[in-house]
């Protein structure tokens, strides 16, 4: 009887996030200016009723940016993605199904898994009402026609953002391009990975057109938007993820000299240091409006939290999630990055580590005053270094981000913190290290691994698991990409198909 309870709630909980899909356009009201994609009120409506003029345009964006949340807001993105590598090891008393994805054992109906799809493909779905029905919006001046273009370009931007985050997730993928209103006649199957990315690459390029390179912080142009050169900064992640090296140098480089590292690295994620002069995109959390970040708490442990003064927060019990020796371990003397990364609590004695890159010492009871940075400079920097190889230049890319992490001038040259041709390892080694030390726990080390070869990623994965999972089986290259879930195929009547080496 439970377990056909279970079915029923399971069907159920389907059946609506399906729907959700095909069908909701949401709406965010701004009741501030500085704080339009902070806003919690959510309205559904009929989206074939609605953009009559541009003010509802831009609320539908504004809906889309908020949408962002439900991906990477929460602690489902970043089990999906982080905790799999070699940063992050889970407790093995945790949720089955975030254990079975961590030892690479996930099967199609992991609704973790499931939930990434369906709400990924919630925000290409709204993204795709604003660019087919926005082109329909009367404008009575240039102004509005202005912000017409740039809603419409936002949305590109925003369902790149899901595309791309669905390609290297599951490969190839229905190709939604039209709003989908018609639940009968919603089956796609899957198109080719480059297919995809070709779409990818097509609506950045028209967002970075359509983009302006800063906003004011007025009405409908509040800082936090996407821009021209976070357009740029993702396409150029898209080509190099993609192997196109030259072109992810040539998007890269117009956001070049745009932005600056801070000054200190543990100031990025500082309590309500949003949108600082690093930040090339960010997704806005905010307490007031009651949309303060929570995927923090399964970090910390709820006597640190106590210990540190936070009123709200932290986990009870064994933490679900915790930095890797590994990952402690690559940390040179003097690198400021390692204590802003991670530290140690009192664990009845035994001082164990965890995760405190996020930490809002004011947090309560609507989560903590944190935005999550998708795509900030130092990133670029290390991209640009990447895609461009070895060479003076490139070097000196990488030895910006080193002199920060060490306390220094990043336009000053440090014989004790640079690197250069003669240091140990090779180009790509020396850039893939500094990528993992720079940004560890903020979602990028998975897209790292899976950049390299298949055998590379594997060999990295599997010595991973040697140590965390010692008893778990090699992963093999199909497990790479995850399994379609069956909902999904179910629901097509079979249109969408499995990825191979799962079962059918």
């Amino acid at each position: 009887m439970k377990n056909q309870i279970d079915t029923i709630r399971l069907r159920g909980f389907l059946k609506s996030q399906i729907k959700i899909l095909f069908s909701i356009l949401l709406l965010i009201s701004v009741s501030s200016c500085d704080d339009f994609i902070e806003v919690a009120p959510e309205d559904r409506i009929d989206a074939d009723a609605f953009f009559s003029n541009v003010d509802e345009l831009v609320f539908a964006v504004n809906g889309v940016y908020a949408l962002q949340r439900n991906v990477y807001g929460n602690n489902l993105y970043f089990n999906t993605v982080e905790a799999r590598t070699d940063n992050v090891g889970l407790n093995r008393a945790d949720q089955a199904e975030r254990i079975n994805i961590d030892t690479f054992e996930e099967v199609p109906g992991n609704l973790t898994v499931l939930t990434i799809w369906t709400q990924s493909f919630i925000i290409i779905n709204n993204a795709n009402n604003v660019i087919a029905r926005g082109l329909e919006v009367p404008f009575d001046n240039s102004v509005e026609e202005a912000l017409k273009k740039r809603s419409i370009a936002e949305a590109k931007f925003l369902r790149a953002m899901s595309y791309f985050t669905l390609v290297n997730l599951f490969g190839d993928l229905p190709l939604r391009v039209n709003p989908t209103t018609d639940f009968d006649n919603a089956d796609i199957p899957r198109s080719p990975v480059s297919d995809v990315y070709d779409l990818i690459i097509n609506d950045l390029t028209d967002a970075a057109s359509g983009l302006p390179p800063s906003y004011d912080g007025g009405p409908f142009n509040e800082v936090g938007r996407a821009t021209r050169y976070a357009a740029q900064a993702l396409l150029g992640k898209v080509h190099l993820q993609n192997g196109n090296s030259t072109a992810a140098s040539t998007a890269l480089a117009n956001v070049i000299g745009q932005y600056e590292l801070l000054s200190d690295y543990a100031s990025i994620y500082a309590a309500g240091n949003d949108n600082t002069a690093e930040s090339v995109f960010e997704l806005s959390f905010n307490p007031t409006n009651q949309t303060g970040l929570g995927m923090n708490n399964q970090f910390i442990p709820a006597s640190e939290a106590a210990r540190l003064g936070i009123v709200a927060g932290g986990f009870s019990g064994l933490l679900p999630a915790s930095p890797t020796d590994d990952i402690q371990s690559i940390y040179e003397p003097g690198d400021l990055r390692a204590a802003a990364s991670f530290s140690t609590y009192d664990n009845n004695g035994s001082m164990d580590p965890y995760i405190s890159k996020y930490i809002d010492l004011a947090a309560a009871g609507d989560g903590s005053d944190i935005n999550l940075v998708l795509l900030r400079y130092a990133d670029v920097l290390l991209m640009k270094a990447e895609a461009d190889g070895e060479n003076s230049a490139s070097y000196e890319l990488i030895n910006q981000v080193r002199r920060r992490a060490f306390g220094g001038n990043p336009s000053v040259a440090d014989p004790a913190v640079d690197i250069d041709a003669a240091s140990p390892g090779t180009f790509l080694e020396k850039v893939m290290l500094e990528r993992r030390r720079e940004l560890v726990f903020e979602n990028q080390r998975w897209l790292d691994i899976t950049r390299l070869t298949d055998s590379e990623a594997l060999s990295i994965i599997n010595n991973h698991l040697a140590l965390e999972y010692p008893e778990v089986p090699t992963v093999a290259a199909y497990r790479l990409i995850y399994a379609i879930p069956q909902t999904e195929i179910d629901v097509s009547n079979n249109v969408v198909t499995q990825n191979p080496g799962y079962p059918e």
